[in-house]
C-alpha cells in the first residue's frame, strides 16, 4: 500500500525535499576554520522551457520564497576628467591626507629614509611651487615605485621615486641625499617635459639639462599626462591614463574620515554643487542617509542640469528606508538618465517592494535590454513573472541569465525552487478526454 501511494505521488511534491536541500547546502556559511576545500557541486541542468506534459503549481509558488537581490547602493559615483583633458600643470583634487591614507591602505610600511608623512608633504610643497599638480606627480611615484615596495633596479635609499636615470639592464638610475631632493628632482623632470620655463629653484635633476639640448622634440611640449605614454616610459601604452587611476581612486568618496575632511575643505572653499555631490557620496558610504540628502539637494539647488544630485536623492531615501520617496525620485532621475540600467534595476526592485509586479517586470526588462550581459537583472524579473503568474517568462528569465552568470545563486536557487514547484498535466488531461469520449458513447 505504501508503495502504491509513493508511486503516485505527484513529481513535484516529490522534488521539494531535494529542492530544499540543494538550497541549504547553497546558501550555508563557510566558516573561517575550515581547512579542506568543499567538494565541488556541479551545476544542475535545466531545460529552456518548462518541459511539455508539466505546469508550476500556482499554490506551491505563493507558498515558497524565491530569492530577490538587495538594489545596488553604489551606483553612482564622481564624474571623472578625460585623461587626454588632465594637464600637468594644475592644482590637487585629492588632499595630502587622501594620497597619504591611500599609500598606507596599499603599502602600510613605505620603503623610505623618512616617514610617509614627510614624503606626502614634501611632493605637496614641491609640486604646488612650481605649478604641478602634486596628487598626479605622487600617484606617479606610487606607480613607478610599486607603492615604495620597489623591487625594481632602483633600491630605496637612493631616494629616487620615479625611475630617474634607470634606462634597464641593472642600471641603477640617480641617487639624492633626501626625500625632498628627490621628490624635487621628479618634480622638475616633469617640468623638463612639460614648460619652457625654467624650474624657479635651483637644478637638481641632472637629466633636465639632457632633455633641454638633446631632446627639442619633446621638451616643454607635453604638457598633459597621457602624452607621457611611451616617453617616460616604454612601452607604456596608457602610462598617462594608470597614474591618473591611482589618482582618482586616491580620492574617491568612500566614506573615510580622510575623504569626509577633503570634503568639508572642498565646500569652505568654493561650495559648488561638485563638493555637495562628494560629500553627499560620503554620508551615503556612511549610512548617513540624511546627511547625504540634504547635500545632494543642496547641489540640485546649485546646478539643476546636473543628474548625479537626483540619483544621490533617490539612493539616500532608499538607503533610508523610505520606500515611497525613493519610488518617486527614482521616476525623477530616470526622466533625466533613461538609459541608466543600474538605475532601472535598483527601481525595479522598489516596484517589486511596493508590490507592483506588473510594471516592476516592465522597467527590469527595459534595464536588460540597455544592459543585457548583467546577470543581476534576470533573477528579480523572474520573481515579477512569477507574481503576475508568468510562469513561462520567470523560467526563461532565469535560463537567460544563467547562460550569462551560471556561478549566480541567486538564479540557480530560483531555478531550483521554480522546477520543485512542477507537476505533470498530462495524465489529467488524458483521463478528462477519456471521459469526453465515454460521454460521447452513452448519449449515442
Amino acid at each position: 500500500m505504501e508503495r502504491n501511494n509513493e508511486r503516485k505521488m505527484p513529481v513535484f511534491i516529490k522534488s521539494i525535499p531535494i529542492a530544499l536541500a540543494a538550497v541549504t547546502l547553497l546558501c550555508a556559511p563557510t566558516y573561517a576554520g575550515t581547512t579542506e576545500a568543499p567538494a565541488s557541486i556541479p551545476r544542475p541542468s535545466f531545460p529552456a522551457t518548462i518541459p511539455q506534459g508539466m505546469a508550476v503549481d500556482a499554490g506551491l509558488v505563493s507558498a515558497l520564497h524565491f530569492i530577490l537581490p538587495a538594489p545596488n547602493p553604489n551606483i553612482l559615483a564622481m564624474p571623472t576628467a578625460e585623461p587626454t583633458d588632465v594637464t600637468i600643470a594644475g592644482e590637487a583634487t585629492a588632499t595630502e591626507e587622501q594620497m597619504l591614507t591611500y599609500l598606507l591602505r596599499r603599502n602600510p610600511k613605505p620603503k623610505l629614509t623618512g616617514t610617509p608623512e614627510e614624503l606626502v608633504h614634501a611632493y605637496y610643497e614641491e609640486a604646488e611651487h612650481e605649478g604641478v599638480r602634486p596628487d598626479v606627480a605622487l600617484a606617479q611615484a606610487f606607480k613607478e615605485t610599486g607603492f615604495f615596495a620597489y623591487g625594481g633596479d632602483v633600491d630605496w635609499k637612493q631616494n629616487n621615486f620615479c625611475g630617474l636615470g634607470a634606462t634597464g639592464n641593472g642600471a641603477k638610475g640617480l641617487s639624492f641625499p633626501d626625500i625632498r631632493t628627490g621628490a624635487r628632482a621628479h618634480i622638475q623632470h616633469l617640468l623638463a617635459y612639460s614648460r619652457k620655463e625654467r624650474p624657479t629653484k635651483p637644478i637638481v635633476d641632472p637629466r633636465y639639462e639632457l632633455i633641454r639640448t638633446n631632446r627639442p622634440d619633446i621638451y616643454g611640449k607635453l604638457t598633459n599626462w597621457t602624452q607621457l605614454n611611451g616617453v617616460w616610459a616604454v612601452p607604456g601604452k596608457n602610462y598617462g591614463q594608470e597614474i591618473l587611476i591611482i589618482r582618482d581612486t586616491a580620492r574617491t568618496p568612500d566614506g573615510s574620515d580622510a575623504a569626509l575632511r577633503a570634503a568639508n575643505a572642498h565646500i569652505m572653499q568654493a561650495g559648488d554643487a561638485e563638493g555637495y555631490i562628494y560629500r553627499g557620496l560620503v554620508y551615503l558610504h556612511r549610512n548617513a542617509y540624511t546627511e547625504a540628502l540634504n547635500d545632494f539637494k543642496a547641489a540640485q539647488k546649485r546646478n539643476t542640469k546636473r543628474t548625479e544630485p537626483y540619483l544621490g536623492i533617490a539612493l539616500a531615501h532608499a538607503g533610508a528606508g523610505d520606500v515611497k520617496e525613493a519610488h518617486r525620485a527614482y521616476e525623477a532621475y530616470l526622466k533625466v538618465a533613461p538609459s541608466d540600467a543600474d538605475a532601472l534595476y535598483n527601481y525595479g526592485l522598489i516596484l517589486l517592494a511596493e508590490n507592483n509586479p506588473t510594471k516592476a517586470a516592465k522597467v527590469l526588462q527595459d534595464a536588460i535590454r540597455r544592459s543585457p550581459n548583467n546577470a543581476d537583472i534576470y533573477s528579480p524579473l523572474a520573481v515579477a513573472f512569477i507574481h503576475t503568474k508568468d510562469y513561462a517568462g520567470a523560467w526563461k528569465a532565469l535560463a537567460d541569465g544563467s547562460a550569462i552568470a551560471p556561478a549566480n545563486t541567486d538564479i540557480l536557487v530560483n531555478q531550483i525552487l521554480l522546477q520543485a514547484c512542477l507537476k505533470e498535466v498530462s495524465d489529467k488531461k488524458h483521463k478528462k478526454n477519456k471521459e469526453q469520449l465515454s460521454t460521447k458513447k452513452e448519449t449515442k
